[in-house]
């Protein structure tokens, strides 16, 4: 229970820390900002996050768990090197990126600090000590709401904001490192062919998702060299709350229902797996497809309530361009990589990014999409839009885990009606009663809906699920009497 409380409550401090800096730094600084976060994101997901889902996979308390410690630290001190080494290279040929040399060499360092809290969370998670897990996310969200706030609104500078993100992160990872440490790891015990065995394994998912990280970046980088800083800030903006909400409601399907169709495929088999992947890909659309209304009809309202007022207008715009790429990455990676996942063969996942970036490289060669934020948004959602088609059609390639057309048919026009019924509240005053309202009567009709056409067997799991209830409360009133 405190993972997933820690879990929401960090992201949610991370949505809360997104829009106070936007606020203080404006949109030029916070456009600099912004891109270099984003990049020092992708540059850890392309040469460290093997590290962490192998800590994920492979860590533990069972034989041979020194030499896999042993192996991980070793495999993090080589990583780092590189990318430390990396940027001091392109700084010495001239190469920064639109960056400056400074914000070049402070994307590593950021990188390593901001990935190192992450892997020492994986390894609270794999030892099952909450308590640890929540100090760790608790202290660094503690150093950015005071140091890392108090640096922008004193400089109002991108570069000194960065230099303190980088601290506010290497503190908590630094004052947990003893604890983290397993007893009689060290790099001496690392084996070569242990660092092997993870990169293989971790390879094709954290490629992909480097892919779509890239092309966020690529965009953010085309908006910094052809529209200047002030738009890439509300690019950035847009950009980074959609992922926020988007991700943080993907985050329940994409941990909760793959484990539990592995687990059928264990006491089941793997035909029933595949069988209960077809319904969570159903379920997963539903969720996106409601939140997708919702936020699309009322982004004027999202504006007003929480977006600060120098971002208003571009934001509720741009992130209308953008939901689409949204839903299409949380589709891809909760909806269609279990597919895959399941079956064992995951080079599906890294052919559907490698296609979506490719659509993205040529729309900006070709399309003329640097002219505007608003074209970038939307080559942004075409790319992985892309992406998810090509997905899509490996992954039927097993008629088994196809969702029922009728069920995807009532999900979409359902969320189609719902964001028209509720648009019109953006004109109630205050934004918070609009909010509300639009969250009672959409999630009312849409759920509602749901139940009545029976999508993905709700209204059965439902009625049994309460039948269950039921018998408990008679059996416990029966113990009483």
């Amino acid at each position: 229970m405190l993972f997933s409380v820690t879990f929401f409550l960090n992201a949610a401090a991370n949505f809360a820390f997104g829009l106070a800096l936007s606020a203080i730094l404006g949109p030029a600084e916070f456009g600099r900002y912004s891109t270099v976060a984003l990049a020092s994101i992708t540059l850890a997901g392309a040469m460290l996050d093997w590290l962490r889902y192998s800590s994920l996979r492979f860590s533990g308390d069972g034989q041979g768990s020194v030499q896999t410690e042993s192996s991980l630290e070793a495999g993090y001190l080589i990583m780092a090197g590189f990318a430390y080494a990396a940027a001091g290279a392109a700084a010495l040929v001239g190469c920064t990126f639109g960056f400056g040399l400074a914000l070049l060499l402070l994307t590593p360092l950021l990188a390593v600090a901001a990935h190192r809290v992450d892997f020492t969370g994986a390894k609270f998670r794999v030892r099952n000590d909450a308590h640890a897990f929540a100090a760790v996310y608790g202290l660094r969200q503690l150093f950015c709401f005071t140091l890392v706030l108090v640096v922008a609104f004193r400089t109002r500078d991108s570069i000194m904001t960065i230099a303190a993100l980088v601290v506010a992160n290497l503190i908590p990872a630094i004052a947990l490192s003893a604890r983290q440490r397993l007893a009689g790891a060290r790099l001496s015990k690392a084996s070569g062919a242990s660092l092997v065995r993870f990169f293989v394994y971790a390879k094709p998912i954290v490629a992909s998702l480097v892919i779509y990280q890239l092309i966020g970046l690529i965009n953010r980088q085309a908006a910094l060299e052809y529209l200047g800083a002030a738009q890439t800030g509300q690019l950035s903006l847009a950009a980074d709350l959609g992922q926020r909400v988007f991700g943080t409601i993907n985050s329940l399907p994409e941990l909760m229902l793959f484990q539990y169709a592995l687990e059928r495929e264990r006491i089941e088999g793997r035909a029933v797996a595949e069988r209960q992947i077809a319904v969570n890909m159903t379920l997963v659309l539903a969720l996106m497809a409601l939140l997708a209304s919702g936020y699309v009809a009322m982004a004027p309202t999202f504006e007003g309530l929480l977006v600060p007022s120098a971002y208003h207008g571009d934001f509720s715009r741009l992130s209308v361009e953008l939901a689409p790429g949204f839903v299409a990455y949380c589709l891809m990676t909760s909806g269609l990589n279990p597919v895959f996942q399941l079956a064992g063969r995951t080079w599906p996942v890294t052919i559907a990014s490698l296609t979506a970036l490719a659509t993205d490289l040529a729309l900006l060669q070709f399309g003329g999409v640097a002219a505007s934020a608003d074209a970038l948004a939307r080559a942004y959602s075409i790319s992985l839009g892309v992406g998810l088609v090509i997905g899509a059609a490996l992954a039927f390639r097993n008629s088994a885990i196809r969702p029922s057309v009728r069920d995807v048919a009532v999900i979409v026009v359902t969320a189609v009606v719902v964001g028209f019924m509720i648009r019109p509240l953006n004109e109630l005053h205050p934004h918070t009663l609009a909010a509300i309202l639009a969250l009672v009567v959409g999630g009312g009709v849409f759920g509602g809906t749901m139940l009545l056409c029976d999508v993905a067997g709700l209204r059965g799991l439902a009625a049994a699920r309460w039948r269950a209830s039921d018998s408990r409360r008679r059996a416990a009133l029966g113990l009483k009497s």
